[in-house]
């Protein structure tokens, strides 16, 4: 078997679990891990007549199958994904194929339509985790002492929080789980998927919602910070069961362990997109896209391109045309972006096909070449 992704050099110490939770009869949850490829993989199905369940393991199985055929050298399976590294189209094929077998049962028998599922799924390599998502079902990187998101919430609470323009009205509880993107809902689907660094002593956590809708993220960062894989899990199940276990609950829990000889440190190079220089006086710039055009601020700049403060709604992949001008508005030039991430109030471009001397005329147009 291929053993690119099996690095001896990363050390990973993991535990996934499932409970039926308090109120519930089955089971519609489905957790999948594998220790020596390093693939972590949770999945919420929805559906009645079990076709939850059923759609839940159709998820992590064919995630699981293609994982193991990539690594033995089986690639025709494998989608073209843009702006994807090698092992990020790995993970984010499995989940498109996920979604066409899902879509396809559905629409074989009476009693599976409709079904679905989220599918949260982590892939850690040499200096890199790799994180991908469809749904509500979030990915947690606690490191340094402090937890964040790794996932996109495909929800119309979060999309809406995300994109609606200052001082408008929250929508209503009842719209926290309306789940804009599922697998298996349509014919095609739209994974959001990152990359960030490795570290030693990262820990990150995949669960369903009948975890993270009964425990905060900072008691998940405190319990699984103060306990090994295995005991922290325990204790979450019997969290969220004691505060009501409405729903199913599982979750898988990984910690990065060794010292930085066991894993290796990567280039800063890397994380070239982390490192951005602010705006000190405000900057606009004009775009277009196929569908609207706007003007938004410059909120700050990073080595292959920007990030924008604006409330419209932008997808991850859209492509823009952003116009420079000077000061006295005189002289403009053109550059071609797309969207690779998403704030609120805010997106993040990378320029594409830039040239030297056009990053040159672009830094002197917002200031930050004199």
């Amino acid at each position: 078997m291929n053993a690119e992704v099996r690095n001896k050099m990363i050390k990973v110490e993991s535990c996934g679990m499932t409970d039926v939770g308090r109120k519930r009869k089955g089971n519609e949850d489905s957790y999948f891990l594998d220790e020596n490829l390093h693939i972590y993989v949770v999945a919420d199905g929805m559906g009645g007549h079990q076709a939850g369940e059923v759609a839940s393991k159709l998820v992590v199985d064919t995630i699981k199958d293609l994982i193991n055929r990539y690594t033995d050298g089986d690639t025709e399976t494998i989608w073209a994904i843009p702006k994807a590294s090698k092992y990020s189209a790995w993970l984010v094929s499995g989940i498109l194929e996920a979604n066409k077998q899902v879509f396809r049962l559905s629409k074989s028998r009476k009693e599976f339509e409709g079904m679905g599922s989220t599918v949260s799924a982590v892939l850690v390599t040499t200096g890199t985790l790799i994180a991908a998502n469809v749904g509500d079902s979030p990915i947690y990187l606690i490191r340094n002492n402090e937890i964040s998101l790794l996932s996109v919430p495909h929800t119309a609470m979060a999309e809406y929080a995300a994109f609606a323009p200052a001082g408008a009205k929250p929508l209503s509880d009842k719209y926290r789980h309306v789940i804009t993107r599922a697998i298996g809902s349509k014919e095609t689907v739209e994974p959001d998927f990152r990359e960030t660094t490795a570290q030693p002593g990262d820990i990150v956590v995949i669960c369903s919602d009948g975890l993270s809708d009964k425990v905060t993220p900072e008691e998940i960062m405190k319990i699984t910070g103060s306990n090994p894989p295995s005991k922290a899990g325990g204790m979450l199940v019997d969290l969220a069961n004691e505060r009501g276990g409405e729903d199913n609950i599982t979750l898988i829990i990984l910690k990065i362990t060794g010292d930085s000889g066991t894993i290796q440190t990567p280039d800063k190079s890397v994380n070239k997109a982390e490192i951005k220089q602010e705006i000190h006086e405000p900057v606009a710039v004009e775009y277009d896209t196929d569908e609207f055009s706007g003007k938004a601020l410059i909120k700050y700049t990073t080595p292959d391109g920007l990030f924008l403060e604006t409330g419209e709604i932008f997808s991850i992949g859209q492509k823009l045309t952003l116009i420079f001008s000077d000061k006295n508005g005189e002289n403009s030039i053109q550059a071609n972006a797309i969207v690779v991430n998403r704030k609120p109030r805010a997106i993040e471009l990378k320029y594409e096909n830039l040239t030297a001397e056009l990053k040159s005329k672009i830094e002197l147009f917002i200031g930050q070449k004199r």
